[in-house]
């Protein structure tokens, strides 16, 4: 299961920083880290409103596919 962390950018090691301007997020506040069984991604935190709204939606789609499949 994927765990995340929010955290701001000036708090992270130099290297990393590296990282976040060749994606462009270096000019972000804060950043998002993402962390899987195989990788580690970054990117920009969604807004709060953002985060409630998808989580709302996903619920629903988890909802019809346990009916659909029978878990």
């Amino acid at each position: 299961m994927p765990r995340s962390l929010t955290i701001e950018r000036e708090n992270l090691p130099e290297v990393v920083q590296g990282w976040l301007r060749a994606v462009n997020l270096g000019e972000e506040e804060t950043v998002e880290l993402i962390f899987t069984d195989r990788e580690v991604l970054l990117r920009r935190p969604p807004s709060p409103h953002l985060r409630e709204w998808a989580k709302s939606i996903s619920d629903k789609y988890d909802q019809v596919f346990r009916e659909l499949t029978g878990i």
